[in-house]
């Protein structure tokens, strides 16, 4: 027994050493302190990036001025190149930098740079919306005059990923672009959009969606710089940061509770919509009746449709009244009027047909103007990836004169072992004299480095051998 009992402590000793090291590898795989920079280096960008000049200012009047061409024209394309060029991010990290560390002076800075921005911003985008031909708002301007809870979720997560970035030795200055600037930049455009047309609705709506991000963004970063265990700022106090703190909680619960409430709407009205579809498409499927008209009013929730033919009987109608309320909308109505042997109002049908050919057009140009969009990205990804091939190789056949020619190409690989194909970036060099294998490396690396950690495999090719003259023939 007490050996058996020796052998079971022993294999418990073995588990815990073995859980204990897979932790330890866990905590070292998320560990933001591998690439972080110093902290003085870290609160030095921090700070001047809150500081705004003639640069910045003139950058975001352009930023503003080509989002709200993209909102106009409902081109998501322009709108992102748009975002990737504000500079409104920073202020907002100084925001929730300043209040981690208690720095308040930091925080009256970021903030006013901010408001200076948000201002300039909506007046540059009031201005454009004024003068422009296009009055009718598009979807992806509608889409930001209804903030809900995914909204504070995006703006959350993207702020986590900019300050994150933000402390790293190598900064990368795309991922706060797309992931912050993303929820900034259109809402002051819709909001200058509102009062360029005089439509309040859409620019409290647009306004409350920017105060949610910025809010949500500066939170994540106060989060992550506590995380971090950035040291406070000498001039800290324990009493205002109690109330600072007390703030916070306040504005949480403040701007996310009626975004919730408007998340849940949007669900209702959506599960609402999927219930009158189902309802249509049962009424279009009744033998002898023909679905003339129909009309879905979400507000309302209401489902009106006009029949031809075969009159609907009571049952029928009564078990798609009930399949509409057990969705869990109880006031839902299905008005059903039957025109039978009467005469049928052409006039409404005309409309009907019109207004069912316009939203089906409509629907098939948007799909279509996505597809274009999706395109033209990919194309400018590509011409991207062609000139940043041509540099690297002008920059290595100047440094390496012995190299004749050298080729980058991008593509895919996979051996018979491999369960699927890797991305992979080949480089062929042919060299006279043949480059040695440090320098062969040397270069594999720096392509690695320069290519963003991408998969780089160099090949040393062998020169064709010089073609030999003819031999003359001899004369008899």
């Amino acid at each position: 027994m007490a050996q058996a009992g020796d052998i079971m402590r022993g294999r418990n000793k073995t588990v815990n050493k073995k859980a204990r090291t897979m932790l330890d590898k866990m905590k070292q795989l998320f560990d933001l302190r591998q690439d972080q920079n110093e902290f003085p280096v870290i609160d030095d960008t921090i700070r001047s990036g809150v500081r705004i000049g003639g640069t910045n200012m003139w950058v975001l009047i352009f930023a503003i001025l080509i989002a709200s061409v993209g909102l106009n024209v409902n081109s998501t394309a322009v709108i992102i190149g748009a975002m990737l060029i504000s500079p409104l991010m920073r202020p907002i990290l100084g925001i929730g930098y300043g209040a981690a560390i208690s720095d308040y002076r930091l925080i009256r800075t970021a903030a006013r740079s901010l408001a200076i921005f948000a201002v300039l911003s909506i007046v540059t985008s009031t201005l454009y919306f004024m003068v422009s031909p296009l009055e009718h708002a598009q979807s992806e301007l509608l889409a930001r005059t209804t903030p809900t809870l995914w909204d504070v979720l995006i703006a959350f997560f993207g702020g986590c990923a900019g300050i994150i970035a933000q402390t790293r030795r190598d900064e990368s200055t795309i991922i706060p672009g797309a992931a912050i600037a993303t929820a900034l930049m259109p809402p002051l455009c819709t909001a200058g959009y509102g009062l360029a047309t005089l439509h309040w609705d859409y620019f409290l709506g647009a306004s409350y969606l920017f105060l949610i991000n910025a809010f949500f963004i500066a939170l994540s970063t106060y989060v992550f710089v506590k995380l971090m265990g950035f040291p406070e700022h000498e001039e800290a106090d324990k009493r205002l940061q109690n109330r600072a703190h007390f703030a916070i909680a306040l504005a949480v619960l403040a701007l996310a509770i009626p975004s919730g409430f408007l998340a849940y709407r949007l669900v209702q009205d959506q599960v609402f919509l999927a219930a009158s579809k189902e309802v249509l498409r049962e009424l279009d499927n009744q033998p002898g009746a023909i679905l003339l008209t129909k009309d879905v009013s979400v507000p309302l929730r209401r489902v009106a449709v006009t029949i031809g033919g075969d009159e609907l009987a009571a049952s029928v109608q009564e078990r798609l009244s009930h399949d509409l309320q057990r969705s869990g909308f109880l006031n839902a109505r299905l008005v059903v009027r039957h025109v039978g042997n009467e005469k049928v109002d052409l006039a409404s049908l005309r409309d009907q047909l019109r207004r069912d050919l316009v939203v089906s057009t409509a629907e098939q140009l948007q799909d279509r103007a996505t597809k274009l969009d999706a395109m033209s990205l990919r194309l400018a990804k590509f011409e991207e990836v062609k000139a940043e091939h041509g540099r690297i190789i002008a920059e290595t056949m100047a440094q390496y004169p012995a190299i004749t020619q050298f080729t980058v190409t991008t593509g895919a690989s996979a051996g018979k072992s491999d369960a699927a194909a890797q991305q992979l970036t080949l480089v062929m060099v042919e060299a006279t004299p043949a480059l040695p294998e440090a320098d062969l490396e040397r270069i594999r690396v720096g392509l690695g480095i320069r290519l963003g950690g991408a998969n780089v495999r160099l090949v040393q090719l062998t020169p064709p051998p010089a073609p030999t003259p003819p031999k003359r023939a001899r004369r008899g």
